[in-house]
């Protein structure tokens, strides 16, 4: 009967086993194109176009809010247009520089400019939203890209469609604009 019950436990892991290779082989898992810095790199570069502004409960989108993402060849530069509050306009802008490492995005600012209009005037910020760099682990998801941050709650997801970015929340939705 043990003898049984070990060739049961033998069919059991290897039925597991072609259970788990034939789901990752249909997802892309495992193949090596799909985990390759180039593969990557094609699936997240491109130019991105502003279409949810996500704002204390409330989604803005354009004409109100306006914007552009580039990832491009290691460098990231955004602008950014916040018009949907009358008495506090805001535009942001900033480049940086980004690194794609086998499993591991990390990326920083080196300039970021903050132009707050206010019925009371117009007040300039050159100070960046984060100093340092920022380190995301990298997880391919069907044809998605998703980075998770290794010290906090931000997350961006890349689909061929566009882009979002999280921070415990969703706060920017981007439709991909063109390919690098």
């Amino acid at each position: 009967m043990s003898q049984q019950n070990g060739s049961h436990a033998q069919e059991h892991a290897m039925l597991r086993f072609l259970v788990a290779t034939s789901l990752a082989s249909f997802l892309g898992v495992g193949q090596a194109q799909e985990v390759t810095i180039e593969a990557i790199k094609a699936r997240i570069e491109g130019v991105y176009d502003l279409q949810e502004w996500h704002r204390n409960g409330e989604v803005v989108r354009p004409p109100l809010v306006d914007g552009r993402t580039v990832l491009l060849n290691g460098q990231i530069m955004y602008i950014s247009h916040d018009r949907g509050q009358e008495t506090n306009k805001r535009t942001i802008a900033g480049f940086g520089t980004y690194v794609l490492e086998p499993g591991k995005f990390s990326y920083s600012y080196q300039s970021q400019s903050w132009i707050t209009e206010t019925p009371s005037g117009v007040t300039v910020s050159e100070k960046l939203l984060f100093e340092g760099v920022r380190t995301f682990t990298v997880t391919i998801e069907n044809e998605g890209v998703h980075f998770r941050a290794t010290n906090g709650p931000q997350e961006f997801r890349f689909t061929p469609e566009g882009m979002s970015y999280s921070d415990d929340k969703i706060l920017r939705v981007l439709r991909r604009v063109t390919e690098h």
